[in-house]
């Protein structure tokens, strides 16, 4: 039933708390059981953990007397309880079960009495050296299977007075107690009390702190620790004499040295000493003991050792250092006592040396009865001690007479100011070790110490409190005591006030004022209040450092007084005072209106000089009908109104809000204008019977509904409709195709105002029909349709990219024309193309149609438009990457392009001025041809990057393998950095491993994205800043590396190129990958399989003309160009001649260009057409074609193509890819070599180089 209810039937004498913890397992307990007091008669229990596992511990603690039982079930495996609330005196049973699945096993049983383990753990702390630290010491019983407990007790061997010192104690005696169940036999009684004997007399006394922070019960305790103190001491008049002070506030002597001549007076008066209360201050309190206590009128003997015992709780409150040092300097052996609070380093200043013996500090007032037999044995070694270092003490030295005390004379002060004084007198004709100056308030407080050393005879003292009445001390200082003194009172002189006051600056709402500083002030307070009438202003005042004082929060024309005082810590002057009125707040100036509408109106002023918060503007019609209000910035001059009613008169008022405060009011008068009518009416036909009336609004706002009106001229019915306000069109049914209409409108606004009615004839517009769109060329489309029955004064024609990514181009053909041929187009591009009638009275609606223009025989390989080649720019060519570190070459197994590697830290550099970037136009396409290694690394690095000098990116591509996404980024006029990041589905493929091309194409306003040709997205982005001068270039350059010397990605990389146009992604067929080529508008790239090491068979007759497909490009020579630009390579030849092709287009620059190779392939902005044959092969446009002369190339053989392949062979083994590159590129050079030995230019490999798509060659 106990386990129930574990805390049943608490009795108060009884455990008032029990906490207990631990659980342990099924097996007995093996080892002993181990009892600890701690503070406030806690019992603490232990015992050995258990073997196993149980269900915890059952701690049972019964008082013998009778109490009720209480138990608890321990929860814990940690095998301790602790008990507290135990009677000190009364004996308990505790019982400790193992609690287990089939009852309860007992584990240990004993009985004790708090106080007789008290005792015995005395015993063996008087082992102990002195000075160790006072903790509770364990009381050991054992279990019920081990041996007995030992109880240990203090023996009756006490030093003696001329013994051995105190704390060496013999061997204590034990008592074995048998193990029972029945309560034990009360423990033997201890030895005496310590005695103590002393061989000298003493004058020992008691400082004990009487603070409200002790309390009425802890004095009590500390009352008993003064009776333990006392007890071991003989008292008499030739032995031991006890005096005691209380303090707190003032001092106050209990009873002198020598008022009680036995030990039981002294007791009594402890027991009768009443407990005052007040302030802590120490200093002032053994400053008493200097100047009452220790006085031969107090009973101090001369010969007698000095102790002053201090028992503090607390910090001084105020200078005890002073004091302290001079009762040492006499000799006297302070011991210091703090409790709880006490200041440790100041109880350490205190006292005498050796600190360890002198200062003692406990944490509560209960563990002052463990330290008085300590401390009461330790001022007994002390008297011992001084008496063996003074030697044996004869009757005639033990009382030697004294000779007087002289005292100074002739105390004078003079040079009184408000915070120190000056003081001087006549020297003692014994001269003094020192003087102690005691300055005390009359009127209370806390005194001050100065000790001037002798023969000094004068002194100044400072940092006193002005107007302030002091009664001054001065007392001789001797080595037998403390002199009579002199004593004198003085009064300081008041703090002076500020002087001169100025009014600096005043201002509506505040005022700066200054004065001359006053001689010891160390504030000043500054006080202002308005004049009468005072309204619900308040005074206001402010503390300030310096002479000089800005008070703001004033209000504006208003008359104020201004109180100065100097201040000195809580000291006061006089005050002085000065009048000032701020002045009024300035209102605005010179109010004027404009942009008056018939619903708003601008309101204008001039501002003021001083700053305003906010601006007022109120206005009421005429009528009082309509009012209004709003609020403009400190640092506007106007603001609109509205909405108004239309042609009404307003009064406009405007005023300054300034802070805390209004200005007076400017006021005008405007005349609002008439509703406006709709403009600018125009008809659109619709299909059927409608039209469509289109018109500009009447005002920006406020028109509720437009009423439209449409009457056939002659004979008719009129018809009306009504359409929102917030409409610009409206479509009108049933108008006749031959019938001519007066519209009219007018709009209707929200005040109930009505414009003026607009109106307009209408004749019917017919749009052109049967819109049809040809081919005449790649280059043209020819636009034909039926014209329209009505009398047309001219067509506009606008056509655009199908696509819409173009611009959109507007011509005019005059009326009697039905079509026209539009020249200059993109080849095998659809177009779409809009045609509109143009009649007196309007246009017709517009009719569209679509239609592609046609396809060169060969299609140009390159954009036609100019183009930076960055991989010429970075050397990635077949001449120049070979001196490269980090780059590697490699056929394509997908035609004649050459793959480049770019290794992990190649770090591709080249100085910006080297490429001409800033030639690049606002508008262009990135193109790049690229493929991911498994090595490439996940983070983000910038495939072609744009920096500064100082590496900062200022324009570029940045991929990231671990997002799967590609980010162009370029910065804005204002350096911003802008972003545009494209993370699809379309754009992971990118990352999957394989050859993939990308175009971006950057437009005015947006980026489109589109990888293999197919466009994927695109976003906004805003206006393009201009790219530097200087600074760098770089390929593959991660994203976090900083410096020039820094890391790069590894990647493969066939083209890099920027197209000076956003164009060229819709022209692009992306050739180079194998899922884009079609024979149609991809021919296939010559095979190196075709390349047979058979004889040539003799010339084919000669056929029609073919269109070849790509061609191997080879070098021709600067006598056969024909204009200055880029070779772009030759179709294979037909069976035999063809008729002469059109003329090619003429390359950029034909006149001979000083630039070097790496820049001729950069250069973007197109040149003046050469006209001349280059001396240098030119990269940067097509090759420039003009029909055939006498001075035409040899450049075609004669012969026809190979002959037949022949017949396929066994399967061989397998070949790597690089190897079979190799074996067909060596069969490839051999069979060109052999078969065109006459070239002019020598041999030249056809095999892999790639070649640009042109238009046919002219000639053969």
């Amino acid at each position: 039933k106990s386990l129930r209810d574990p805390y049943r039937h608490l009795s108060p004498d009884s455990t008032r708390s029990l906490q207990a913890l631990g659980r342990q397992g099924r097996a007995r307990v093996g080892g002993r059981l181990r009892l600890v007091v701690l503070p406030e008669d806690r019992l603490q229990m232990k015992w050995r953990e258990s073997e196993g596992s149980s269900l915890g511990y059952l701690v049972q603690v019964k008082p013998r007397a009778g109490d009720l039982e209480q138990e608890v079930m321990l929860t814990t495996k940690t095998p301790k309880a602790t008990v507290g609330g135990l009677s000190p005196s009364k004996g308990y049973t505790l019982q400790i079960f193992e609690l287990t699945g089939s009852g309860n096993v007992l584990l240990a049983q004993r009985e004790f009495v708090i106080k007789d383990l008290k005792s015995s753990s005395a015993s063996r702390s008087s082992r102990r050296p002195l000075g160790a630290a006072l903790q509770p010491s364990p009381s050991h019983e054992g279990s019920p299977d081990l041996d007995p407990p030992v109880a240990l007790a203090p023996s009756q061997d006490l030093p003696t007075p001329g013994g051995s010192k105190p704390g060496d104690g013999k061997v204590l005696r034990q008592q074995r107690v048998s193990p029972s169940t029945s309560p034990p036999s009360p423990p033997s009684p201890a030895g005496p009390q310590f005695r103590c004997t002393s061989p000298t007399p003493v004058d020992m006394i008691f400082l004990v702190d009487g603070s409200w922070s002790i309390g009425h019960s802890h004095f009590q305790q500390v009352k008993d620790f003064l009776a333990s103190i006392i007890e071991p001491f003989e008292i008499g008049p030739d032995k031991v004499q006890v005096g005691l002070t209380q303090y707190s506030g003032d001092p106050q002597t209990e009873w002198d040295l020598n008022a009680f001549g036995t030990k039981e007076e002294v007791l009594a008066a402890v027991r009768g000493l009443q407990y005052r209360g007040g302030n802590t201050f120490t200093g002032l309190a053994l400053t008493h003991v200097l100047e009452q206590n220790l006085k031969p009128v107090a009973g101090l003997r001369p010969e007698a050792a000095k102790l002053v015992i201090l028992v503090t709780d607390g910090k001084s409150q105020d200078d005890a250092r002073t004091a302290g040092h001079v009762l040492k300097d006499l000799g006297v052996d302070v011991f210091a006592v703090g409790v709880k609070n006490a200041d440790d380093a100041e109880l350490r200043l205190l006292a005498s040396q050796p600190l360890d013996i002198t200062v003692h500090s406990v944490q509560d007032f209960r563990q002052l009865g463990s330290l008085a037999g300590l401390l009461s044995r330790l001022v007994c070694q002390k008297v011992q001690g001084r008496r063996l270092r003074s030697g044996p003490v004869t009757p005639a030295a033990a009382a030697p007479a004294l000779d007087p005390l002289s005292a100074p004379t002739g105390l004078v002060l003079t040079r009184v100011t408000s915070s120190s004084i000056h003081l001087s007198w006549t020297p003692a004709p014994r001269p003094p070790l020192k003087y102690l100056i005691v300055l005390r308030p009359s009127k209370g407080g806390a005194p001050r110490e100065v000790v001037v050393e002798a023969p000094a005879s004068s002194a100044e003292l400072h940092n006193l409190t002005s107007s302030t009445e002091y009664l001054v001390s001065v007392l001789p200082v001797y080595e037998a005591g403390v002199g009579e003194g002199l004593q004198g009172p003085v009064t300081t002189a008041p703090l002076p006030p500020p002087q001169v006051l100025t009014l600096a600056a005043v201002m509506p709402r505040a005022i700066h004022l200054t004065w001359q500083p006053s001689a010891g002030a160390t504030q000043y307070l500054v006080q202002c209040s308005p004049t009468s009438p005072k309204g619900k202003e308040e005074g206001r005042e402010v503390r300030v450092g310096q002479p000089e004082a800005l008070l703001d929060g004033l209000a504006p024309g208003r008359d104020y007084e201004v109180w100065v005082r100097s201040l000195r810590g809580a000291e006061t002057s006089e005050a002085q005072s000065i009048r000032a009125r701020t002045p009024a707040l300035a209102p605005p100036r010179h109010l004027s209106f404009s942009d008056v509408s018939h619903d708003s109106a601008r309101v204008s002023w001039e501002g003021t000089a001083r700053p305003v918060r906010l601006f007022r503007v109120s206005y009421v019609s005429s009528k009082g009908g309509h009012s209004g209000q709003t609020e403009a910035p400190g640092s506007a001059t106007s603001v609109t109104l509205g909405p108004l009613s239309s042609f009404t008169v307003y009064t406009v008022r405007v005023t300054c809000l300034y802070p805390g405060g209004s200005s007076s009011t400017l006021t005008g008068r405007l005349t609002t204008r008439k509703v406006p009518s709709p403009s600018q009416l125009s008809v659109i036909e619709l299909p059927g019977d409608e039209v469509q009336l289109e018109w500009a609004a009447a005002a920006a706002s406020g028109v509720l509904v437009y009423q439209i009106t449409w009457t056939p001229l002659g004979e008719g019915k009129a018809h009306k409709i009504s359409v929102p306000g917030n409409l610009g069109t409206a479509v009108l049914p049933g108008l006749g195709r031959h019938s001519e209409y007066e519209i009219t409108i007018l709009a209707y606004y929200r005040d109930g105002a009505h414009s003026d009615p607009v109106s307009l004839r209408y004749t019917p517009r017919s749009p052109p029909s049967n819109l049809a769109l040809a081919s005449e060329s790649p280059d043209s489309l020819r636009v034909s349709w039926t014209p329209p029955s009505g009398r047309v004064l001219h067509y506009q024609l606008s056509y655009a990219l199908a696509s819409g990514s173009g611009p959109e181009k507007s011509i005019s053909i005059p009326g009697p024309r039905s079509h026209v041929t539009l020249p200059e187009l993109l080849a095998a591009t659809k177009y779409r193309v809009l045609v509109s009638a143009v009649y007196g009275a309007g246009k017709s609606v517009a009719v569209s149609a679509t239609g592609r223009t046609g396809e060169w025989a060969l299609r140009p390989q390159a954009p036609a438009d100019p183009s930076f080649d960055l991989m010429a720019a970075f050397g990635l060519v077949e001449k120049e990457y070979a001196s490269i570190r980090g780059v590697a070459m490699e056929p394509s197994a997908f035609g004649p392009i050459r793959t480049f590697t770019l290794f992990k830290d190649a770090q591709l550099t080249r100085r910006a001025s080297d490429i001409h970037l800033a030639t690049l136009p606002t508008e262009h396409t990135v193109v790049f041809l690229l493929r991911l290694l498994p090595e490439t690394p996940r983070e983000v690095f910038a495939l072609w990057q744009v920096a500064a000098e100082d590496f900062q990116p200022v324009l570029g591509v940045l991929l990231d393998a671990s997002r799967k996404s590609l980010t162009y980024f370029r910065r804005d006029p204002s350096a911003t950095l802008q972003e545009a990041t494209f993370d699809l589905p379309e754009v992971r493929r990118i990352f999957f491993g394989s050859f993939h091309k990308v175009h971006i194409a950057v437009g005015r306003s947006k980026v489109r994205l589109y990888v293999d040709c197919r466009k994927v997205a695109e976003k906004p982005t805003g206006e393009a800043g201009s790219l530097p001068t200087t600074g760098f270039v770089t390929l593959g350059r991660l994203a976090k590396a900083r410096g020039p010397r820094s890391s790069s990605a590894s990647f493969q990389l066939q083209m890099l190129q920027i197209v000076c146009s956003d164009s060229w992604a819709e022209e692009d067929r992306c050739c180079e990958l194998p899922a884009s080529k079609d024979g149609e508008t991809c021919p296939a790239f010559p095979s190196a399989c075709a390349c047979s090491s058979q004889t040539p068979g003799p010339p084919g007759p000669q056929g029609p003309p073919l269109a070849g497909e790509r061609a191997q490009a080879a070098p021709c020579p600067a006598q056969h160009r024909q204009g200055g630009g880029q070779v772009r390579g030759r179709g294979l030849w037909g069976p035999g001649r063809g008729r002469p092709g059109p003329a090619g287009w003429v390359g950029p620059g034909g006149q001979g260009s000083s630039l070097s190779q790496r820049e001729r392939w950069v250069l973007c902005p197109l040149g003046t057409p050469g006209m001349s044959p280059a001396r240098s092969l030119r990269l940067g446009g097509a090759a420039g074609g003009r029909p055939r002369g006498p001075d035409a190339s040899p450049f075609l053989p004669t012969q026809g193509l190979p002959g037949p392949k022949g017949e396929r062979g066994e399967k061989g083994e397998p070949q790597s890819l690089a190897t079979i590159y190799q074996l067909v590129g060596q069969a490839c050079e051999s069979a060109i070599q052999s078969e065109w030995p006459s070239l002019p230019w020598g041999p030249q490999s056809l095999c892999l180089h790639p070649g640009g798509k042109g238009r046919p060659a002219p000639g053969r």
